[in-house]
């Protein structure tokens, strides 16, 4: 779920805009699954869609208004629920999914 501090921004319409066009960029699929398919850890068959676009260096109140890290595709990375998961969860029960438009929605 998204902190307080950063719902305004993952409601905007210049995040929803980037999201789906970075989505596109990357081929649709999980990029962590196409490395591990090109490194030969995972079938074709097993990739999965790209569920979230994670920020590779995370949003904070300090640099959340700054487009080069919050908005800029050298700062994104397309994930699946999986590996987004291994990223933020580990060790922590799940406390939310996302729905088909890829938005958070608590358990």
């Amino acid at each position: 779920m998204a902190k307080d501090w950063a719902e305004w921004f993952y409601q905007s319409q210049a995040w929803k805009n980037t999201r789906a066009a970075y989505i596109v960029h990357a081929g649709g699929y999980c990029e962590r699954c196409r490395r591990e398919v090109e490194r030969g850890k995972r079938s074709l068959a097993d990739m999965k869609p790209i569920k979230i676009v994670h920020h590779k260096i995370y949003l904070t109140p300090e640099n959340i208004n700054d487009p080069t890290v919050s908005l800029s595709f050298d700062n994104l990375e397309g994930v699946c629920e999986e590996h987004h998961n291994r990223e933020h969860k580990a060790g922590k029960g799940k406390r939310y999914r996302f729905d088909e438009r890829g938005q958070p929605v608590p358990l």
